[in-house]
């Protein structure tokens, strides 16, 4: 017996249901590709397009991103938003329970 999607299981290749792909923050392979694409191409305009979704106590001093990969041109560091502070638990709950009136909704089946 052939259970459904083994067939696609077997191909390595496992397609989400069309309902879930409607509303998907990432709704294709190509979508993830393009969003990767500008990810390591454009980190300054990709990361600070994400973070003017979330709230933000206070904002960033000083460059977006700084970064330094090459120990020959001093420490390895990575500083992103430095000096920009905010409150996950608002960011993840607060905000979509009250302002997005989001509440009633089931936010995750265990």
């Amino acid at each position: 017996m052939v259970l459904p999607g083994e067939e696609r299981a077997a191909a390595g290749v496992y397609r989400a249901p069309p309902e879930l792909v409607r509303e998907a923050h990432v709704p294709s392979l190509d979508k993830y590709r393009e969003l990767y694409r500008r990810s390591v191409e454009e980190p300054q305009e990709f990361w600070a397009e994400i973070a003017k979704e979330f709230y933000w106590r206070s904002q960033h001093t000083g460059p977006f991103l700084h970064y330094n990969f090459d120990v020959t041109k001093g420490k390895i560091s990575i500083e992103w938003m430095k000096g920009a502070t905010t409150n996950i638990c608002y960011n993840l709950l607060d905000r979509n329970v009250y302002e997005n009136k989001l509440g009633d909704k089931i936010a995750f089946y265990w």
